[in-house]
């Protein structure tokens, strides 16, 4: 268990194609001093360790669907020659441009939460985001996986063969339920040791403090177009609330900042595949819907 306890403007997903379970990252290809480099510039916008990761998972999977025999041997050296093109192009990014991907990204996130899609029924719902480490995973992930999971409902089909889709669907089931209880888990674990902890420190008569964020980070309106996106969404705004009871005891002098940003780190390194996977399934999606 693991807890604290005792850029350059441009259109809705026209950044390029790419698959899911092992065959394309993002083409982010024009970054934000608005230079386009003479090939495509493949990157997942993250930092090399977290890249690296995925890119192993991503070679991981090449092999299983093979192995499965879902795809050739030659189809699965296609994804692995795909995978280390993607190595070599982010590993030469100096960190400033993979800084601008990010920024970029995170724009265009926020112009998509402006935009109403037509005939699409919604579910408006107040975010509310106290801390600063929270708005850019949101901005950065939150509005394409929503754009994407209704696209899936509406091009799924034109876009994946029957199975894919059915693989790419059991994916993020599996992903997001993963995420639940982990967060659920947080919350609770985390709650209850700041109650016991606040009893002990009246009944010993300490001065107890209770801070409160006056200023949210973050505080809109949204529309989620699926019961994915609202889940993704009571996750990120759940694990705010579960930073705010560490804000308690780091205040009370009961756990050191550091420990609290190893455990933040670790609920964003988890939700991190999630982010990639959906934004470039939204991609993916969205050369269908262009192409229409």
């Amino acid at each position: 268990m693991s807890t604290i306890n005792e850029e350059t403007k441009i259109a809705d997903g026209d950044t390029g194609t790419a698959a899911l379970n092992g065959s394309i990252l993002p083409d982010d290809v024009a970054l934000a001093s608005g230079t386009i480099p003479a090939g495509p510039l493949v990157t997942d916008g993250a930092d090399d360790g977290e890249l690296e990761a995925e890119l192993s998972r991503m070679e991981g999977d090449a092999a299983i669907l093979q192995k499965e025999g879902l795809i050739s041997a030659s189809e699965a050296q296609d994804k692995r020659d795909q995978v280390e093109r993607t190595r070599k192009l982010f590993r030469d990014l100096p960190p400033a441009e993979r800084a601008a991907i990010v920024r970029r990204r995170r724009e265009i996130g926020r112009e998509l939460l402006d935009r109403q899609l037509s005939g699409a029924a919604v579910v408006s719902a107040a975010v509310r985001l106290n801390h600063t480490r929270m708005k850019p995973l949101f901005e950065q992930w939150w509005p394409y996986l929503n754009r994407m999971s209704i696209n899936m409902q509406r091009f799924g089909r034109s876009t994946f063969t029957a199975q894919d889709q059915g693989a790419v669907s059991d994916w993020f089931e599996k992903q997001i339920g993963e995420l639940e209880s982990y967060v659920n888990e947080q919350l609770e674990v985390a709650g209850g040791f700041r109650e016991r902890t606040e009893s002990e420190m009246v009944a010993r008569g300490d001065v107890v403090f209770k801070p409160s964020v006056t200023k949210p980070s973050l505080e809109i309106e949204v529309e989620a177009y699926s019961r994915f996106s609202m889940r993704l969404l009571s996750l990120i705004i759940k694990f705010d609330r579960v930073m705010d009871h560490f804000d308690f005891l780091v205040w009370n002098g009961i756990r050191d900042q550091s420990d609290v940003d190893e455990e933040t780190s670790r609920f964003l390194r988890k939700f991190h595949p999630v982010g990639v996977r959906g934004y470039t399934t939204h991609l993916r999606l969205m050369t269908t819907v262009r192409g229409r």
